[in-house]
This record gives C-alpha cells, structure tokens and sequence, in this order.
C-alpha cells in the first residue's frame, strides 16, 4: 500500500514538473533561452505567464516603467524620460506664452528635492521672491521625492488660477513662500542706455527670438553712440545652442566659440566670423547663470573680450536632446559636454568671475529692475568700462 502511494506520488510529482518545465519552455522559447535581452524576455515572460491577461494599458504601464527606471538609473539629474503626458508637458514648456509661475527646476537626487535654477524675469515666481538655488523640500504641503517630482511639476503647472506653496531651504533657513500663477510671456532681451555712453543689454534666457532681439538692441544701443556695453547674464537658466551660439558669434572675432565631444570623443567645433563687436564688454554672472548662458560667458572670457564680473556660476555643460521612442514618447538625453575654446569643461564646476562682487540676497529678485545705486555688481561693471572708455 505504501509503496503505491509512493508511486502515485511519485507520478504526480513528475507531471507536475514536466508541466513546469514545458511551460517554462514554452515562454521562453520565443526570445530564447539565453537571449541577451533580459528586459525583452521579461517582459515576455510577464505577458505570457501572468495569472490574469494585461490589458493595454497594463503592457503600456509596464513599457513606461522600465524605460523610465533605465533612464533614471544613470544618476543624472538632466536626463529623463518623457511618456505621453510627459511629452506634451515639455512641448508646452517651449512654448514662449503659457500659464504658470515661470521657474527653471531640476529634482537634485543628492537632495532628494527640487533645485531653483532661476526665475524667469517678471515671473510670478520671481515677484514671489524665489531664488536660484532654492531647495524646493515640499509643494502643497506634499515632501519632494524621486517617485512624485514628475507628479508635482504637473501640480505646479495645472490651472490657470490659483496658487502654488513651495516650502524651500535656503543657506540654513526654511521659508514658505505662495505663488500666484499668472500667464508667463517670456521676453528674453531687454536694454537701456547707462550713464556715459555704456549699453545694458539683459538677456534672461536664450530662446527662439533671442538673436534677433539682441541684434535689434544691439543697433539701437550702437545708434545711441555706445563706448561700452554690460551683458547681464545673471539668473539666465540658459536655452536653445542655435541662438547663444549666433549671439555669441556676433561679439566674437573670427576663432573657436566652443566645441561638444560625445561619448566616443568626437568634437564639433563651433566657430565666428571675422564680425565682432569692438567695444570693451562686462558680463554680470551668479549662481543662476547656468548652461547656454555659461557658454556665452566662458567663450568671452577665454578670448579675452570680456570681463566677467559678479559670483560664480551654476556650473552646468552638458547638452541634451530629444529622442523619440514612439511618436508619442521620447527620451531626453545628456549627450555630450560642451568646453570653451582654452579646453576646459566647467560643468559641476562653474565659471569664476574676474571680479568678484556679492548681491545682498534681498535684492535677487529685482535684479532686472535695479538701478546702479541699489546694485553692487552692475555699479562695478559701470566703473571697470569706465575706466576702460576713458570717463
């Protein structure tokens, strides 16, 4: 008798197994056994064996997650994936006209938190008194983290109404601070005539209508019989390369503006034309100076035709693009570093100012609105060119 339970047990045991094993056979098959694709296979596998069918949006979750952790797990805090809603998110961020508060962000995984970079001028969230290099802890009450960063962003931008509680670090205090969302119109180059024939000449971000803008105040500034010229890059979270490249170039004489090298090594040189402008320059850089607006700096300063005066700068040379996945989802992608034309790569390092003159952190905010007689770094600048122009 109990030699045949043990055989019944035996036999069962044995079905079971061979079952296991066809089964497992039968998923893997397919991709093969040892398919060199393992994120293939399990998705396979998931799809084949899962006790319950998925649904598309279930095989579409399951899609955008894994995409989402290979992009994340690289550590850096430009790169990110962009699902469908995501997409169309970044798209309306390109738009110059939109709703919002009007802040350049990136999550800091170091700090596990959102990082200011810079305020658009006139935004709500410079009215507001947000600085670069805010650490953004909380918004609505709700603690920054990695997996909710995307979430809260959309938080931030949804409606047209209402407002928005960030809760930030800054140095060793917590400050909260309300903003009123308001409709964002991004006007990048604005100037003015100084005292003694110096041209202001601000530019807030680079952005589709930068170079033309700059070039019309340029003109203007010429026009007015200028001897020397500030450019305030200060709190500039940067923009599109086609547009600080061709301004850049238009104050350069003929030589290199920068170069990217990729992954492999390879460079592209970027170059000006014989064209420059032949008046003595400042530019005005803080820690909000940040990517294409340090790339305009850099180049300046390593050939000589500008002085850099202000606070160190943000420090970040790298470059990303858009990837499409889908025609709905995308990667966007660091895909090389940028270095000014002496070889050196200033990102996580920043740009050091020839000059170095602090802002009392109160004034921040107004910087596109101050005179000379409130602001220690622009008065600076209008007493090296005046030295320079023989005032």
């Amino acid at each position: 008798m109990i030699k045949k339970k043990y055989l019944i047990i035996t036999a069962v045991c044995a079905t079971v197994l061979t079952w296991m094993a066809c089964t497992v056979w039968h998923y893997y098959r397919p991709v093969g056994l040892f398919s060199s694709n393992p994120v293939a296979r399990a998705q396979y596998i998931i799809e084949q064996a899962y006790v319950n069918p998925l649904t598309k949006e279930q095989k579409t979750a399951m899609e955008d997650a894994a995409i989402n952790a290979m992009v994340n797990s690289l550590g850096d805090p430009y790169s990110r994936y962009l699902n469908i809603d995501k997409l169309s998110d970044y798209k309306e961020t390109k738009q110059e006209e939109y709703w919002g508060i009007g802040v350049s962000i990136n999550f800091d995984a170091t700090e596990n938190a959102m990082i200011v970079i810079a305020p658009y001028d006139g935004s709500p969230a410079q009215k507001a008194g947000l600085l670069p290099g805010d650490v953004v802890t909380q918004v609505d009450g709700t603690t920054v983290t990695a997996d909710n960063y995307n979430a809260l962003i959309n938080k931030i931008k949804s409606g047209k109404e209402g407002s928005v509680t960030f809760r930030i670090r800054r140095d060793d205090s917590y400050l909260t601070i309300p903003i009123e969302r308001a409709e964002v119109k991004r006007e990048s180059v604005s100037y003015r005539m100084l005292e003694d024939g110096l041209g202001y000449v601000r530019i807030s971000e680079f952005i589709h209508n930068s170079t033309e803008e700059f070039e019309a105040a340029i003109s203007a500034l010429k026009d007015q019989g200028m001897k020397g010229m500030v450019i305030d890059l200060r709190n500039n979270p940067g923009g599109y390369a086609d547009s600080v490249l061709a301004m850049t170039d238009s104050l350069l004489p003929e030589g290199v503006i920068a170069y990217l090298e990729d992954n492999a090594g390879k460079r592209e040189y970027f170059n000006s034309d014989e064209a420059y402008l032949p008046v003595p320059m400042v530019v005005l850089i803080n820690q909000g100076t940040a990517s294409a607006s340090e790339l305009m700096a850099g180049s300046l300063q390593a050939h000589g035709m500008a002085v850099i005066i202000g606070e160190k700068s943000y420090g970040k040379a790298v470059g990303q693009a858009l990837f499409p996945v889908t025609d709905k989802t995308a990667i966007y992608l660091t895909g090389a570093r940028y270095f000014t034309p002496k070889g050196e790569c200033i990102d996580g390092v920043g740009i050091e100012p020839d000059v170095l003159v602090s802002l009392p952190e109160e004034l921040m905010s107004k910087i596109s609105v101050m005179g000379p007689e409130q602001d220690t770094q622009l008065a600076k600048a209008i007493e090296f060119l005046q030295t320079q122009t023989g005032q």
